[in-house]
């Protein structure tokens, strides 16, 4: 008799460590020769982790179903990832369909990604960061998809965020993409704090920030639960550019194309619904966290549906009808539909990655960046000053780019004077180091 406890666990561990050992070799490999491997390595490693991380995932939803034996469907226990004293943050993967689905379809993503980039960042110069960062990116998923505690799941929502930066200023010889990294990585920052307090906040509260542990939440008092449900909603509206945090991800467009497609079509843009679909426990006593998530999935809809139709570029269009789609699906949400959310989700991505992926040819073919611009027929007719007034605000995106610019302006403006800061004290002690004489030895 197999025992599935024991494959399950062993294919959890391929599905995330196996693209992570995959950049590993290929770092070694370039630290030893000293010299960058070629694509034909590159693609061949990069590859066989994804497709292994693939094939543990396959194994993992027959171990859920009951394919191999008795049925997988709790924590999978791997001992403690760090103990300091009496607290410990353990190594725990929760197999249900919500992580399973999630591993899955991220996973069969990334593969399909990896292949088409091959080819079309053949002769690149950044191919082989490219794939590192894909490489990173597919151990982030993984691990907050199979994440059983909210510790391990913001270890894998770092890899996500930090490689999501890199992949948008990929083309750094420019200065547009480098500033756009530098905006989403500081909306990322001002999420992660979100659920960072939030997981505190719970393990506070409950004893435990493991996800079965949240089924506790009932017992909390209205005020504690509240707070806990807003900044997860915090958190899952900086990732997945919810208003008023809208403005970075048009800027993200900046990087290749593969990246754009499985980071803000398919995968990353949607990880914020999954860390909601994953803490529903918590939003499901609290009222108000679920009624401002309709809301602000309501509003980001309206705004995207807007923005679309007057939007140049194709690449940005894409974007901003992506970010319609999960304004809905974040009211789905809202709203307790949370299986009709997942279906929605999974649909999405693989419809997104599609379009993105043949973006360049549908410009290439029609030979014309954008489409035809306008407001609703309905609006014009109705009220052509107000028509007018729509477009304008819809162009300049309500001008929240803006704003938050004058927000960080005067962040930018320290750091930029502690840098001018620091470089002169290095030349001042490195002027001092070539005055002052040396002794013997």
């Amino acid at each position: 008799m197999i025992d599935s406890w024991f494959v399950v666990r062993i294919a959890l561990a391929l599905a995330i460590l196996a693209p992570l050992v995959s950049v590993l070799l290929i770092g070694t490999r370039v630290l030893l020769w000293r010299r960058s491997a070629s694509e034909q390595f590159v693609t061949i490693v990069v590859h066989s982790g994804l497709l292994v991380s693939v094939g543990a995932g396959v194994v993992v939803l027959a171990g859920y179903l009951g394919m191999i034996g008795a049925p997988v469907t709790s924590d999978i226990e791997f001992g403690d990832w760090l103990r300091i004293r009496e607290f410990r943050i353990p190594a725990v993967l929760l197999v249900d369909h919500i992580s399973i689905t999630i591993a899955l379809f991220a996973s069969v993503l990334t593969a399909l990604v990896a292949r088409f980039s091959r080819t079309y960042l053949h002769k690149e110069p950044g191919f082989t960061r490219f794939f590192v960062l894909l490489g990173l990116f597919a151990t982030g998923t993984q691990l907050v998809a199979l994440a059983g505690a909210l510790e391990l799941f913001f270890a894998g929502w770092e890899l996500i965020g930090i490689s999501s930066a890199f992949f948008i200023g990929f083309f750094h010889e420019r200065d547009e993409p480098v500033r756009s990294s530098v905006r989403a990585f500081a909306t990322y920052r001002f999420s992660d704090a979100g659920l960072l307090i939030a997981t505190v906040m719970t393990f506070e509260s409950l004893g435990s920030a493991r996800f079965s542990a949240l089924d506790g939440a009932a017992s909390l008092p209205a005020m504690q639960s509240t707070a806990i449900a807003l900044l997860f909603l915090l958190s899952a509206m900086g990732k997945s550019a919810q208003l008023p945090f809208s403005g970075w991800l048009p800027r993200a467009m900046e990087g290749p194309t593969p990246s754009s497609a499985l980071f803000y079509g398919a995968v990353s843009i949607h990880a914020g619904l999954f860390l909601l679909l994953r803490v529903w426990p918590v939003l499901e006593v609290s009222t108000s966290a679920r009624i401002m998530a309709v809301i602000v999935g309501l509003a980001t809809a309206v705004y995207a549906a807007a923005v679309v139709r007057v939007h140049t570029d194709a690449k940005g269009a894409l974007a901003h009808a992506t970010l319609a789609q999960v304004g809905l699906i974040l009211a789905e949400i809202g709203m307790g539909w949370t299986t009709l959310a997942l279906a929605h989700l999974v649909c999405h991505a693989f419809l997104r990655l599609g379009q993105y992926l043949k973006a360049p040819n549908m410009i290439h073919d029609s030979h014309r960046l954008g489409h035809a611009h306008r407001t609703p027929s309905w609006l014009e007719r109705w009220s052509p000053t107000l028509a007018a007034r729509v477009y304008a605000a819809s162009l300049h995106r309500l001008r929240l780019d803006d704003l938050i610019d004058a927000m960080l302006a005067p962040m930018l403006g320290v750091a930029r004077l502690l840098d001018r800061i620091d470089q002169r004290f290095r030349r001042a002690m490195s002027s001092d180091e070539r005055a002052t004489p040396r002794g013997d030895a």
